[in-house]
């Protein structure tokens, strides 16, 4: 019990704006370990199996950690993410809990009558159900207090304001982003130097992988997420780019 309260008033007193000063000056390693040394168990990684979040899989495996890898099934996967995924439980003996919807995909379509991702009003809907509320439950459900991301500033869009630590009021703790300031060459370079397993479509022009349903190879010239919902937006409309699994992609920024 004391070892519970502490981690609940380290979330309650922190000073993000002071701690922040502090974990520019790390490097991403640095980063992850003070959030176990200030967390303990209740500091976690939610990884989608793209490369960003593989460095921080690695990472995890560097420093010996058993802290909870979290990875949310849509049911909607491609079958390279499942195999990734299964690869870094291999490979680097990680901590890997997979979450799920309530509902299988079947039972969804079965409860709306409807295919809700095909539609611009079901998408928000359908990423809430089967991506959000798991990992949400699960955070909640187990007082986990900071949730680790591959999130980079050099993405641009919305993840261009990010910063090392962040406020999650849905899970009343906060994001921490490990590699915030690094650049694309930068994963790049520490995938091959370490020799990291990566997700097989990033070799395919897909720089941003979700759902099958929702993700498709991005043209030359395109943006990076162009691929996301491409189905819901027509030719240079406006349309869906995130889900709200991360908070830093809604109303956190």
């Amino acid at each position: 019990m004391g070892s519970e309260t502490s981690v609940a008033n380290a979330a309650e007193s922190l000073g993000v704006d002071e701690t922040n000063l502090k974990l520019r000056n790390l490097d991403a390693a640095g980063r992850v370990r003070w959030a176990v040394e200030t967390f303990g168990e209740n500091a976690v990684l939610l990884s989608s199996m793209q490369k960003t979040s593989s460095v921080i899989v690695h990472l995890f495996y560097e420093l010996g950690l058993k802290n909870e890898v979290l990875f949310v099934d849509t049911g909607f996967h491609f079958h390279e993410t499942l195999w990734i995924r299964d690869e870094f439980m291999r490979r680097y003996r990680i901590n890997m809990v997979t979450l799920y919807p309530a509902l299988t995909p079947a039972q969804q379509e079965e409860k709306y009558q409807a295919k809700l991702f095909n539609f611009v009003d079901g998408q928000p809907q359908c990423c809430a159900m089967r991506k959000e509320e798991p990992f949400i439950n699960y955070v909640k459900e187990k007082g986990r207090r900071v949730v680790m991301t591959g999130l980079m500033k050099s993405e641009g869009g919305k993840r261009g304001k990010l910063e090392p630590l962040m406020k999650d009021p849905r899970i009343k703790g906060f994001t921490l982003q490990p590699i915030f300031d690094w650049e694309e060459a930068q994963v790049e370079a520490y995938l091959k130097e370490h020799d990291v397993p990566v997700h097989p479509l990033h070799a395919q022009s897909y720089p941003s992988i979700g759902c099958q349903v929702c993700t498709t190879p991005v043209k030359p010239g395109e943006d990076a997420r162009a691929g996301r919902w491409r189905h819901l937006r027509g030719e240079g409309e406006d349309g869906p780019r995130y889900c709200g699994i991360n908070f830093t992609d809604g109303s956190g920024i």
